[in-house]
């Protein structure tokens, strides 16, 4: 499984490698505080898992970005600090 945000919301993927060899990839959007789970169920079949995990998560940000259009960005309220080494 492989994590990303996107504006706020947290992409969880799953890759599964179907019987002749090819990849497919299922994601879960989940929106916080509340942890609102939406899943799409993937469609398409990719040669690799790479692949696989990269076009979905494309996907992904593609549908967040539908679903918030018009809509204003997520400020981070805490964002990380940054230290100097």
């Amino acid at each position: 499984m492989i994590q990303s945000i996107h504006k706020g919301i947290e992409i969880e993927m799953e890759a599964h490698q179907l019987p002749h060899g090819m990849w497919r990839c299922d994601y879960t959007l989940i929106k916080h505080p509340e942890r609102n789970r939406t899943f799409h169920h993937g469609d398409e079949e990719f040669a690799t898992m790479d692949l696989a995990y990269e076009r979905t998560l494309q996907a992904a940000r593609d549908a967040i970005d539908k679903e918030m259009k018009g809509q204003p960005d997520e400020e981070i309220k805490n964002p990380p600090r940054q230290v100097r080494i």
